[in-house]
């Protein structure tokens, strides 16, 4: 198991790809996220630390973290802007890596769709800045668009310069 100490989203997604290419002994591309709020304290944000209420190390339900941030949302004013951040690396086996950081844009809204994706609450009170909608109320079409166009396209990019 490995441990995801870092401060960022990149420095926890380096250390899972150099541990695994090792481990495997391939190219290995690895992935950590990271929330951050306007508006919100830089040491309030919860950064890495989206499922730990308050950066605890309790894994909270699907529930208390719906009532931790629609309540921290509706303190921020009730609609606010935030993003995520998605650290991305590549690693061999011998320990060389290339990363890059993808950021995601979203509107964040104290009140919770009738939707809920178990596992990712969070996607209830999250609206994509370009269509409107909740992302949890987007049809399956729509999450693959909307997926492919936030995290899909960069990706690709970042593929591509590192040949």
């Amino acid at each position: 198991m490995i441990i995801e100490d870092g401060k960022t989203a990149n420095e926890n997604a380096k250390k899972k790809a150099i541990a695994y290419a090792k481990t495997f002994g391939e190219v290995v591309l690895s992935m950590d996220n990271a929330l951050y709020f306007d508006g919100l304290d830089p040491e309030k944000q919860p950064g890495i630390c989206v499922r730990r209420i308050g950066n605890g190390d309790e894994h909270p339900s699907d529930e208390a973290l719906l009532e931790y941030y629609t309540a921290l949302v509706q303190r921020l004013g009730g609609r606010i802007k935030g993003r995520w951040e998605f650290g991305i690396c590549i690693a061999t086996p011998e320990g060389k890596t290339k990363e890059t950081l993808i950021l995601s844009s979203r509107i964040f809204t104290d009140r919770t769709s009738s939707h809920i994706i178990p596992g990712y609450p969070l996607e209830s009170i999250q609206i994509d800045p370009e269509s409107g909608k909740y992302i949890s109320e987007m049809t399956q079409k729509e999450q693959d668009e909307f997926w492919q166009h936030t995290i899909g396209a960069p990706l690709r990019e970042f593929m591509k310069s590192i040949g």
